[in-house]
């Protein structure tokens, strides 16, 4: 059971994974759908992005944060709501195991 020490980390990491199991519902690329979140960036930098969100970084050990504004990029690419994907990534959290 995940405790209020790491509960914040745990709801990052639900929210994470909960929009990355989307994604593969939708039958998109992982590349794909980093292109769809920062148009601006070069493809290969959107996917770098995204991919530093979901795995642990070399040099920390611990994967990148998400910020608010990118949280709410991805709720509307995915055609979601961010309030309701929070709220399904808070009970996921609370139900994972705690560190």
């Amino acid at each position: 059971m995940t405790t209020k020490n790491n509960f914040a980390m745990a709801l990052e990491r639900a929210f994470v994974e909960l929009v990355a199991n989307r994604v593969k519902q939708r039958g998109w690329k992982k590349g794909e759908f980093a292109a769809m979140l920062w148009p601006d960036d070069t493809p290969k930098a959107a996917a770098a992005r995204w991919t530093a969100m979901r795995n642990q970084a070399s040099n920390t050990g611990k994967p990148q944060g998400v910020q608010i504004s990118d949280a709410q990029r991805m709720a509307e690419v995915l055609g979601e709501d961010l309030s309701y994907l929070l709220a399904v990534a808070k009970e996921q959290a609370w139900t994972q195991p705690g560190e």
